[in-house]
């Protein structure tokens, strides 16, 4: 990514706010395309395509789900419900599913809004709305869940600013809770070369454990994946430690 690239994500980044004011005008099906697109790029768990959009223009059905949405404010001219197909996903528990599910909306959602602002939209998130209701405007079948729904328009020219973030929004700790100074790079460095033979097996044994207890709940690949990368770590403890001699059979 080029040097200009990256200060364009980053000005992006500064300007994307809550848009709930828009002016009445259209938008083109070739910016909606692109904020499609967007959407798609943005992970799922496992890599299972549950996730889908519906797109909404109509300005009748935009106007009934307006009604039924109270955290719907503006006259958005479109909208994208992200939802979940519960039924695509069958190497995941129903429990993980209601779980990664939410996540995933909300990555393919900061990509609708961060793509909107940098195409010269407004956006805002919608949570606030009736489940089943939405469901039955959109002909969802039982087996979908709307996730998250984002309002798009052009921003109208007497849009309210934004408010600015506060200090206390801005938290920021290294390493672990409650710490607020950064580790220099030599003290990072020394602490990686500290591993001793205890350490490693300390940390193989801990990496086998939680394996175990999250392959209940994972796709059903991903156990097979953990003990492949346990015989790999333990092949290679001999290059962390000089304690232990390479075995040419595990290698």
């Amino acid at each position: 990514m080029s040097s200009m690239n990256g200060a364009g994500l980053f000005e992006v980044l500064k300007r994307r706010h809550a848009c709930r004011h828009f002016e009445q005008k259209p938008i083109p099906d070739e910016i909606l395309d692109k904020l499609i697109y967007a959407a798609h790029r943005a992970p799922t768990a496992g890599n299972i395509p549950y996730r889908f959009l519906v797109v909404v223009k109509n300005p009748a059905r935009l106007k009934i789900i307006k009604t039924i949405s109270p955290g719907y404010l503006g006259e958005s001219s479109a909208a994208i419900v992200i939802c979940t197909n519960l039924k695509a996903q069958p190497e995941m528990s129903r429990v993980d599913i209601d779980e990664c599910a939410r996540y995933d909306a909300g990555a393919a959602a900061e990509n609708i809004a961060l793509a909107s602002y940098a195409l010269g939209l407004g956006s805002n998130f919608i949570k606030s709305y009736h489940e089943n209701a939405l469901r039955r405007v959109l002909e969802l079948p039982e087996h979908c869940r709307p996730e998250l729904m984002i309002s798009l328009g052009y921003p109208a020219g007497d849009e309210v600013k934004p408010l600015k973030k506060r200090e206390m929004d801005k938290i920021t700790y290294f390493e672990k809770y409650g710490f607020e100074v950064r580790k220099t790079a030599s003290d990072l460095n020394s602490l990686k070369n500290s591993n001793t033979l205890e350490e490693q097996l300390f940390e193989l044994v801990l990496f086998l454990l939680t394996a175990a207890q999250e392959s209940t709940t994972e796709p059903r690949v991903y156990p097979t994946l953990r003990l492949l990368d346990a015989v790999r770590r333990i092949a290679d403890l001999h290059s962390k430690t000089q304690l232990i001699e390479p075995d040419e059979f595990l290698i």
